[in-house]
């Protein structure tokens, strides 16, 4: 399950250009979906050195029930072990990238320990992204219930 994979086309909102900038880059996708990678590999490994140098410093993270954290808070609970992913699995990738923001969406399957408790995550996401001085860090995430 963790191919990735594009099935769904988004809204047309995300197909338009507001400047003459190039749309899309095949460079700059391939990025993003090895960043995501990356991503999902340390939030298993509990890797806070590869998560601190992924997230933005300005970081929304909202959970899925709601919750917000900054990154802080986020890494703060990994650190502390009160947050701890088992397995995390996810498919159904769609990228978009407009200049400097980029828009990830995707269905994740985890499971994970939080506070204590054993969770079993299935989820639609939509993680964005900024490039700032050439680097791209996840400044966004959205996470609620995979639609059955």
């Amino acid at each position: 399950m963790s191919a990735v994979r594009t099935r769904h086309r988004p809204p047309n909102f995300l197909h338009h250009r507001q400047t003459g900038a190039e749309f899309m880059s095949d460079s700059d996708i391939a990025e993003l979906r090895d960043l995501e990678e990356r991503r999902y590999a340390a939030m298993k490994a509990g890797d806070i050195d590869v998560l601190e140098e992924l997230l933005h410093d300005e970081l929304a993270y909202m959970h899925s029930t709601g919750d917000l954290e900054s990154k802080e808070g986020y890494l703060g609970g990994l650190r502390a072990g009160t947050s701890a992913y088992k397995r995390i699995e996810y498919d159904d990738q769609t990228i978009r990238v407009h200049d400097d923001l980029a828009m990830v969406f995707h269905h994740l399957v985890a499971d994970a320990v939080f506070e204590g408790s054993d969770r079993h995550l299935d989820n639609r996401l939509l993680a964005v992204w900024s490039r700032d001085g050439g680097k791209w860090r996840m400044i966004g995430l959205q996470s609620g219930p995979a639609v059955k």
